[in-house]
């Protein structure tokens, strides 16, 4: 479920301790003893983007020091996010939960601690030029395909049975549709369809929600180390606790969180952080105003429909990988 474009990471730092292309920021505001704080490694999915705003607010406005903790926000290699989090190289990831999918069901020792979004922005994107009026036009098409089955097996749902599929990365969504590389690519609003309305590309976007409630999964999500969670909740709590004022920030002051954003990782577009920040920062908070918390209904409906889909050979059990838990209460 990476959609973000390769091209943003250039001029990332290389993080030394771990072996990892990284982007390494410490809090801003200085600390009576930061010899004393913990280190906190927190693992991106991609580059940086407004999914990820509230961590950089976090960092930035010193709620990671509060809290005791030196905070590091790094990228991965593809794809190892969860490795990161299994293995205990780092103590947050930020994940999706169809990728969570392969992982539980191998076994790893991973658990989902926070919603950053509370609204699934994952659709399918092509150009208006294509004529589609409704996803079933897209059936047939030729589907840009990460070749992840979850995802393969959703958008198969969504448009129809035949998938033509074309396996490869795309850096820019917008360009490559122009480039006739493929029809059409599962991709986010917040971002991807954002993107393509800057540069003023005619498109259309059919949500995966809107064709099935059971596609508002939840995604992203803060991962974290199952036994790590339980040999150490106070530690966990404390982080969670300045993640969600930075994610209450953000909500809050878009305009201000996205100028941030920018601060930390200079490379992003200016004009699309605006913008995409602007639409996702109503979505990190539920109808109370809270943010992180699971619907466990809604979590264990879309599991449901993995295993109803023969995507996995038996059925998780309720509430599998995610916890409310270590949430502020």
């Amino acid at each position: 479920m990476k959609f973000f474009p390769k091209s943003l990471m250039m001029g990332t730092a290389l993080l030394a301790a771990l072996g990892l292309g990284a982007c390494q920021d410490k809090a801003d505001k200085q600390v009576a003893n930061p010899e004393q704080l913990q280190e906190l490694i927190i693992a991106l999915d991609w580059v940086p983007n407004t999914n990820h705003t509230g961590l950089y607010v976090a960092l930035d406005q010193g709620y990671f020091a509060k809290q005791g903790f030196d905070a590091k926000i790094v990228q991965p290699s593809e794809d190892s996010t969860s490795t990161l989090v299994a293995s205990g190289r780092a103590d947050f990831g930020v994940y999706f939960q169809p990728n969570m999918v392969k992982r539980l069901n191998k076994g790893e020792p991973i658990t989902a601690v926070a919603a950053i979004t509370q609204s699934n922005s994952a659709g399918l994107l092509s150009l208006k030029s294509l004529g589609a009026t409704s996803p079933a036009d897209l059936n047939g098409k030729r589907y840009s395909t990460w070749e992840d089955p979850v995802d393969d097996a959703t958008v198969a749902s969504v448009v129809g049975d035949n998938l033509v599929k074309i396996p490869g990365e795309s850096t820019d969504a917008t360009t490559a549709l122009r480039m006739n590389q493929f029809d059409y690519i599962l991709a986010y609003y917040s971002w991807d369809g954002i993107h393509a309305g800057i540069k003023g590309v005619d498109t259309n976007f059919f949500y995966l929600k809107d064709t099935n409630p059971v596609f508002d999964y939840y995604s992203p999500v803060l991962i974290a180390n199952s036994k790590a969670l339980a040999d150490n909740p106070e530690r966990y709590k404390k982080a969670l606790a300045a993640i969600e004022a930075g994610y209450l920030y953000a909500a809050k002051n878009p305009e201000e969180s996205a100028k941030i954003l920018m601060k930390h990782a200079p490379e992003i577009n200016p004009e699309l952080a605006m913008a995409s920040q602007a639409y996702i920062s109503p979505t990190y908070l539920d109808k109370n105003g809270q943010w992180g918390r699971f619907d466990y209904a809604r979590w264990d409906s879309f599991f449901d429909w993995v295993y109803q889909h023969k995507l996995i050979d038996k059925p998780f059990a309720p509430q599998a990988g995610v916890s409310n838990d270590y949430l502020p209460q």
